[in-house]
C-alpha cells in the first residue's frame, strides 16, 4: 500500500513539474488568455458566459445537423470521432452489459479481480483502479473541469489508455491547458452540455421543448431544467454528477444492463473519495447540496425512463443515497458468484480487450 500510494504522489509531482515548466513558457498566452477571457465576459450576457474559456484560440466544428463534430485548440486540431456513432463494439458476447465505476468510497470494499468487467466506463478518478486492482477501462467520462484542475495525474493516466473519452470541449480546453494534447493516444467523442452547449447561447427550457422531440431528449416535469438525453450526438445533461452524464452515454451506446459502482453520495463533502487519501487531499464536492434537486431527481426520473427503454440497472453501493426505489440494489458478492457460477473468467486472467491507438492531435 506504501508504494501504491508512493507511486501515485510521484505521478502527480511529475504532472505538476511540467503543468510549471509550460507555464514558465508560455506567459504572454496566459496572459492574452486571461485579456480575451475577460473581455468576452464583458462584453457578452450571462447566457453567453459558460464560452469565455472559448473567446480565443479555440474553433468548434458542427455538422450540418449543428451537432460537434471537432475541435481546434491553438491551431492543433483534435481526432474526434463523433460522425462514427454508433462506437458499440460487438457485444452479443457481452450480454450487453456495462459498467459504470464512479468513485465513491463503497468502491474500496470491492475486489475486482474476482469480477468479469467485459465492458467499463470510468468517470474522472476511478483511473486509480487500473493500478490498485487491474481494472482497465474501455470508455471514460469527464464533464468536470474541477477534477481536471485538481488532478491532472489521474487525467493524464486517462488519456494514455486506449479507451474512448466521452468529454465537453471545456474539459478538453482544461486538459490542453494543463497537461497537452501531445500526451493523448485516446479516442475523444465531443459531448456537449445540453443546457451551456459549447460555444452557442444557453437555451431556455422552452426552446429545448420547441427544437428537440421525444425521441432526441426526455424534459422531466420538474421545478429545476432537468432530463436525460436520448441523442448523444445532441449533447447531455450533466445532472450536477458526472455519473448522470456516464449513464446517457451507455444508455446512448446501447448496454441494456448496467451496473453502478461507487455512486455513494453519502455525506460527500467530508468523506473522501476511494483514491483520495485522506480529508486533506480531498477535491471539493457539491454533492450533498445538489443532492435534493438536481441529482436525487435526476436519477428518479431516469430510473422510469431507462426501464420503459429495456434497461436494467443495478447499485451495487448498498448504502447509497439513491434509494433501492430508483435502482435496485445488489451487493457485489452477488454479482461475483453470478460470474462464478457462468464459468466467466475472472479480471486478473482477462485479456485486454484492445481499442487500438490514436494519435489525437494534428
Amino acid at each position: 500500500m506504501f508504494l501504491e500510494g508512493h507511486a501515485i504522489r510521484s505521478s502527480r509531482i511529475d504532472v505538476e513539474a511540467k503543468q510549471d515548466a509550460r507555464a514558465s513558457k508560455s506567459p504572454i498566452r496566459r496572459a492574452g488568455s486571461t485579456f480575451f477571457k475577460l473581455l468576452y465576459r464583458y462584453t457578452h450576457s450571462r447566457a453567453w458566459r459558460h464560452n469565455e474559456r472559448f473567446a480565443h484560440g479555440v474553433v468548434l466544428e458542427r455538422d450540418e445537423a449543428g451537432r460537434l463534430a471537432g475541435m481546434r485548440l491553438h491551431g492543433h486540431r483534435l481526432a474526434c470521432v463523433n460522425a462514427q456513432m454508433p462506437l458499440v463494439p460487438d457485444l452479443h458476447d457481452a450480454g450487453r452489459e456495462c459498467h459504470l465505476i464512479a468513485t465513491g468510497p463503497s468502491v474500496k470494499g470491492i475486489d475486482y479481480r474476482a469480477l468479469h468487467l467485459h465492458r467499463v466506463l470510468g468517470v474522472n478518478g476511478a483511473i486509480a483502479l487500473t493500478e490498485r486492482q487491474g481494472v482497465r477501462f474501455d470508455y471514460y467520462c469527464i464533464v468536470d473541469t474541477g477534477f481536471v484542475r485538481s488532478r491532472p495525474d489521474l487525467v493524464e493516466r486517462v488519456i494514455r489508455e486506449p479507451l474512448t473519452l466521452f468529454a465537453t470541449p471545456l474539459v478538453l480546453w482544461h486538459i490542453a491547458e494543463q497537461i497537452g494534447l501531445e500526451r493523448m493516444r485516446c479516442r475523444v467523442f465531443l459531448v456537449d452540455d445540453m443546457l451551456f452547449p459549447a460555444g452557442r447561447r444557453a437555451p431556455r427550457v422552452r426552446e429545448l421543448r420547441e427544437t428537440y422531440d421525444a425521441r432526441t431528449l426526455a424534459l422531466f416535469d420538474a421545478p429545476r431544467p432537468l432530463g436525460f438525453s436520448l441523442d448523444l450526438r445532441r449533447g447531455v445533461f450533466d445532472g450536477r454528477t458526472v455519473a448522470y452524464a456516464g449513464l446517457q452515454v451507455l444508455a446512448a451506446l446501447g448496454f441494456k444492463r448496467l451496473y453502478l459502482h461507487g455512486v455513494d453520495m453519502v455525506d460527500a463533502r467530508r468523506t473522501p473519495r476511494f483514491y483520495e487519501e485522506g480529508a486533506a487531499s480531498m477535491q471539493p464536492s457539491y454533492l450533498d447540496e445538489n443532492f435534493q434537486d438536481f441529482i436525487e431527481p435526476s436519477f428518479r426520473h431516469a430510473s422510469a425512463l431507462l426501464a420503459r427503454r429495456g434497461v436494467d440497472v443495478r447499485n451495487l453501493s448498498m448504502h447509497s443515497a439513491l434509494g433501492a426505489d430508483i435502482f435496485p440494489k445488489m451487493p457485489w458478492q452477488k454479482l461475483a458468484r453470478t460470474f462464478a457460477s457462468a464459468g466467466f473468467t475472472p479480471l486478473r486472467l482477462r485479456p485486454r480487450v484492445g481499442l487500438g491507438v490514436v494519435r489525437t492531435f494534428a
